[in-house]
């Protein structure tokens, strides 16, 4: 799975490398922004607009807001370029009618709302190295259909920021995506031709199957490549993994799935993914890595901390997991650029 850190200022130092006490204040308000946005999101700002310009005293009746307070939130989204103002009437900018009820990126928004309030806690997380949230697969039971939604987010993530992993493939190869959630990539490295096998827990695959034949409509895709896709519940830390999802495979694809986990499952994933796949095949893991330089790493890495058992790893830590797990040849694959970290392994050949 994949989660991006929150939105957050990004200040410029001055000539001498030191932030203004201004920069600083930008920081410890960056979260105004996003509480706006998400606040005119589900008092059905956003829907009102696409239908057409309204007035403030429109908007306000219409939803049954406090006119001064409407006209401040209106006022904020046109600062924050998600509505613009002709004559006292109001408007949405292309990019807010995807922030609508159904909008996909009101379901980033909804996400990143949630996690925010796990993120007031950092401070504890950081003190006593404990996750705020339970478990992924405590969550999937006690909230299955928020967890749903999360896993639909992660999908306009993938869209909109990931890399392209199907350069990696060639028509005909046998790929297994572990941990693959909702063919976030499976789709895209079938419609490059390979067959691909998702892998995940019961209930997601079950989720998956369901909306496959909708993801490969939605990127503009034929039938024949939702049949490259198979679906297959597991349980990656189970015993049988290894039996159930068979051997031999061309690449092994884990995306976004270390970061979720312990020290001791990310070995124990990473050798099933070292047993099925091929001799001369690849691993391929792909991560947001926690290295410097900048915040985007470290800060993803804070947010596993919060969130996960699990920790954004630095690069030479995931090829020193992989080289562990008996993989060969372990490197950092250039193509691929920080905040994106690709590293490949082999296994050896017999």
């Amino acid at each position: 799975m994949t989660v991006l850190p929150p939105a957050a200022p990004t200040p410029t130092p001055a000539a001498d490398g030191q932030l203004g006490v201004f920069d600083v204040i930008d920081l410890m308000t960056g979260y105004q922004g996003a509480a706006t946005l998400t606040a005119a999101a589900r008092l059905g700002v956003f829907d009102l607009l696409v239908q057409g310009p309204r007035l403030t005293e429109e908007v306000s009746t219409l939803l049954e807001l406090d006119p001064l307070a409407t006209r401040a939130l209106l006022d904020a989204l046109v600062g924050l370029h998600l509505l613009q103002v002709d004559d006292d009437l109001y408007f949405v900018t292309p990019v807010a009618t995807r922030l609508t009820h159904g909008g996909d990126l009101r379901l980033v928004a909804e996400k990143e709302a949630f996690f925010a309030r796990a993120w007031l806690d950092l401070e504890e997380s950081v003190r006593s190295g404990t996750p705020r949230l339970d478990p992924w697969a405590s969550r999937l039971v006690s909230h299955p259909a928020q967890a749903r939604e999360f896993l639909r987010a992660l999908l306009v993530l993938a869209d909109e920021t990931g890399p392209d992993l199907a350069r990696l493939v060639s028509p005909g190869m046998r790929v297994a995506d572990l941990g693959g959630g909702l063919g976030a990539y499976a789709v895209r490295l079938a419609a490059a031709g390979a067959s691909v096998t998702v892998a995940d827990l019961p209930l997601v695959a079950q989720w998956c199957a369901e909306e496959l034949p909708d993801r490969v409509a939605a990127l503009g895709l034929g039938a024949e490549v939702a049949e490259l896709v198979t679906v297959r519940p597991v349980d990656l830390l189970a015993a049988e993994a290894a039996s159930t999802l068979g051997a031999r495979y061309d690449v092994v694809l884990l995306s976004h799935l270390l970061h979720d986990l312990t020290d001791e499952d990310c070995r124990r994933v990473l050798s099933l993914a070292a047993t099925i796949v091929a001799p001369g095949g690849r691993v391929v893991v792909f991560e947001l890595p926690g290295d410097p330089p900048g915040a985007f790493g470290p800060m993803f890495d804070l947010m596993m901390e919060v969130e996960t058992p699990g920790r954004a790893r630095r690069l030479s830590e995931l090829v020193g997991l992989m080289t562990d797990a008996g993989l060969t040849g372990v490197a950092v694959d250039p193509a691929y650029s920080l905040p994106h970290g690709v590293v490949v392994g082999r296994r050896r050949l017999p």
